[in-house]
């Protein structure tokens, strides 16, 4: 195969992009360029915005050049059931279309789910905040090659409010946390295989943490943290966490897709 092409889906608005460069953060799209790239230097990375119709309407009629699409995580809620959340959905129906390759990561996963038929809500076990903890394969996820070379328990950097709370009908469980049953899984829809998770491999826990720090008003007020001190002790593990965490087997997932694509 050539030098790949992905598309990546920002699964934010302009507007939340505004917020994240507050927090110090890049968009959701420009990090996952870079790690793509990071893997595959060579790889073309364009970008797509599902609530922006000129953004659509370069892109809807090319989907087939390219060798996979990604969507990306995002501060919508599927169960608002906004224009915007409409537009995701919609467009991701047209990727099922024309596309054989996608990874949905956190939102992505959700709104693959929605546009496969599956559907979503508040997470009754919390919120995710920052640190995904001890994500573990199922028999099926040690064997998938999503999870190559990663071990069957392990941390990752996760962000969540929602979760899947009915999958679609061809489902595969991969992983699962004490907080998300559905943190991985492998299913198809249309024409695309879909490789979906719960959390953020992509995302430094660096970046997670400056995220924590712009939110914490707003995670506490939601009781999220019961104090700021509650708050501060949470960072203060996913330091640590950072500490001991290498990039490459932290982003072991996004380049074991990348390989797959390669290879098929």
């Amino acid at each position: 195969m050539n030098k790949l092409k992905i598309l990546v889906v920002e699964g934010n608005t302009k507007e939340e992009n505004v917020n994240f460069n507050q927090a110090g953060c890049v968009s959701q799209s420009e990090n996952f360029s870079e790690h793509i790239k990071m893997h595959e230097s060579g790889c073309e990375v364009d970008i797509i915005e599902p609530a922006d119709n000129s953004s659509m309407e370069r892109i809807i009629s090319s989907l087939k050049k390219y060798n996979g699409i990604i969507l990306t995580g995002s501060t919508l809620r599927i169960n608002d059931n906004s224009e915007e959340v409409k537009k995701h959905i919609e467009f991701t129906r047209e990727c099922f279309e024309h596309t054989d390759y996608i990874y949905a990561a956190c939102w992505g996963l959700q709104v693959a789910v929605a546009a496969a038929g599956g559907k979503c809500r508040v997470s009754p076990n919390g919120a995710v905040t920052g640190i995904s903890k001890n994500v573990i394969l199922t028999d099926a996820g040690i064997n998938h090659g999503l999870y190559k070379s990663k071990p069957k328990k392990f941390n990752a950097p996760g962000f969540n409010f929602d979760e899947v709370e009915v999958p679609p009908k061809n489902s595969v469980l991969l992983a699962s946390t004490n907080i998300n049953k559905f943190a991985a899984l492998h299913f198809t829809a249309g024409k695309s295989e879909v490789w979906g998770l719960q959390y953020h491999p992509e995302i430094p826990y660096s970046y997670m943490i400056r995220l924590l720090k712009h939110r914490k008003k707003r995670l506490i007020d939601n009781k999220s943290f019961e104090n700021e001190n509650k708050l501060n002790e949470h960072i203060d593990l996913i330091t640590k966490e950072d500490l001991i965490t290498n990039d490459n087997s932290r982003t072991l997932e996004l380049k074991n897709w990348l390989d797959y694509i390669k290879k098929s």
